[in-house]
C-alpha cells in the first residue's frame, strides 16, 4: 500500500492515498477545505448528484476509523472521493497539480500535500474496494435494465400470455421491487422490513427462473407448443432480470446494514450475472420455433397436393416465430447494453461526506459528476 502522508489538521487542498487490494489499485482522496466548500455550495439539498444514488451505511464509520486523519477531516466538513478509474489514478499518481471537477467545471485547484500519517488505516482497502466495485457492477445492471424502461411495463405487455398464477407472481415481484427501491431512493436508507420483503421477492422470482429456465429448453412439435415457447422465453428473461434487481438491492442493503456479508453478496451477484449471461446467449443461439417452422415448410414442399390446414398452420407459426424473434431481440438488447459498460474509465466514483445537519451522518454517493483532472500549467 502506497500512501501520501499529511498532518492531522484538515488540509486546504487535495490529499491522496493510493491503496491496493487483490492486485487492484484504487484511491481515497481528501478533496480539502477549498474544494469541499465549493462542492457543497453547488449541491442540491435533495439530490446532490444527478447520476447516482446514496448509500447511507454502517460500513463508513469503521472503515474510516475513529481518530483517523480522515475522520478528523470529515468532522471538519471535508469531502472525500474514492475511485478505481484508471485516468483518475494516473492523475493522483502525479501527486501535484490536480484540479477538482464539479458539475459546472473546475471548482478548485491545489497540489496534493504530504505530512505525517495515512488518511485511513490499513484495514480500509477491503471495504472501500468492495463498495466501489459493487456500486460499479450494480450501476451497469441498472443502465442495462433502463433499456426497457420500467420492467413493470414489460410485464404489462405480456400479461395476456401468462398463466394467472405466474402473472400474479411477476406482478407482485414488480410492485415490491418498485416499492423497496422507491423507499430507498426517497429516504436514502432501507426500511427495517426491507430484508424480509426482499426475501419474499427472491423466493418468487427464483421459482419462476427455475420453472421457465427448464421450459425454454427442448424442441417444439406443435403450434400450441410454439406459442407457449414465446411466453416461456419472456417469463424466463423477465424473472431473471427481477432476480438481478433483487440481488442489487440486497447488496446495497448489506453495504448499509451488514458489511460482514457484503462481500458474499457481491460474489453471488457476479456469479449470477455470469450464469445468466451464458443462459441468455444460449437463448439467442436456440431457435426451436424456427426449427418447427422449417419442418412445416419442408412437409409442405414434400406434399403432392395443396393442404389448406397445413398452409394455415404455416401462417400461424410464421407469426409466432416473429414474436419469438422479438423476445430474442430484447434479450440481445440487454446483453449489448450490459456489455457496453465494461470500460473501467466509466466506473462511477464514490463521494463520501458527513451531513451538516441532524446527526451529521456519513453518506456515500455514487456519481460520475465529480472527477480529478490534471490542472493546466
Amino acid at each position: 500500500m502506497e500512501t501520501i502522508d499529511r498532518s492531522q489538521d484538515p488540509p486546504d487542498g487535495p490529499v491522496g492515498q493510493s491503496l491496493v487490494y487483490e492486485q487492484r489499485t484504487f484511491a481515497f482522496v481528501d478533496l480539502g477545505r477549498d474544494a469541499s466548500a465549493a462542492l457543497r455550495a453547488s449541491w442540491s439539498n435533495s439530490r446532490p448528484f444527478a447520476s447516482g444514488g446514496v448509500i447511507d451505511s454502517t460500513w463508513l464509520e469503521p472503515v474510516i476509523g475513529a481518530g483517523s486523519t480522515a475522520a478528523s477531516s470529515l468532522l471538519a466538513g471535508n469531502v472525500f472521493l474514492a475511485t478505481a478509474n484508471p485516468a483518475t489514478l494516473m492523475t493522483i499518481g502525479t501527486g501535484v497539480g490536480s484540479a477538482v471537477m464539479g458539475p459546472t467545471g473546475i471548482v478548485a485547484t491545489a497540489p496534493f500535500v504530504a505530512a505525517s500519517s495515512a488518511l485511513v488505516p490499513v484495514v480500509a482497502p477491503v471495504m472501500l474496494f468492495l463498495t466501489i466495485s459493487s456500486v460499479a457492477m450494480a450501476a451497469r445492471i441498472e443502465r442495462a435494465q433502463r433499456t426497457f424502461g420500467r420492467l413493470f411495463e414489460a410485464v404489462e405487455r405480456i400479461r395476456i400470455h401468462l398463466e394467472a398464477e405466474d402473472y400474479a407472481r411477476v406482478e407482485t415481484a414488480a410492485e415490491r421491487i418498485d416499492e423497496i427501491r422507491s423507499e430507498f431512493e426517497h429516504s436514502r436508507r432501507f426500511a427495517k422490513d426491507a430484508a424480509a420483503k426482499l426475501a419474499l421477492v427472491e423466493h418468487d422470482v427464483s421459482v419462476l427462473v427455475k420453472k421457465y429456465g427448464h421450459l425454454v429448453s427442448g424442441d417444439v412439435h406443435s403450434e400450441d407448443q410454439a406459442r407457449q415457447r414465446v411466453t416461456d422465453l419472456w417469463l424466463f428473461f423477465l424473472a431473471s432480470l427481477y432476480d438481478l434487481e433483487v440481488d442489487v438491492l440486497q447488496l446495497y442493503w448489506a453495504l448499509q446494514n451488514d458489511p460482514d456479508v457484503a462481500e458474499v453478496r457481491s460474489s453471488w451477484l457476479m456469479e449470477k450475472i455470469e450464469r445468466y449471461g451464458k443462459d441468455f446467449r444460449q437463448c439467442l443461439e436456440d431457435d426451436p420455433v424456427g426449427d418447427y417452422h422449417r419442418k412445416l415448410k419442408q412437409k409442405r414442399a414434400e406434399s403432392w397436393r395443396p393442404d389448406r390446414r397445413l398452409a394455415a398452420k404455416l401462417r400461424n407459426v410464421r407469426a409466432i416465430r416473429k414474436d419469438y424473434h422479438s423476445a430474442q431481440a430484447q434479450i440481445k438488447g440487454w446483453i449489448d447494453a450490459f456489455e457496453a459498460n465494461t470500460d473501467e474509465s466509466q466506473w462511477p466514483s464514490i463521494v463520501l461526506c458527513r451531513d451538516r445537519d441532524g446527526e451529521r451522518e456519513l453518506r456515500a454517493y455514487h456519481t460520475r459528476d465529480i472527477r480529478l483532472e490534471r490542472a493546466a500549467a
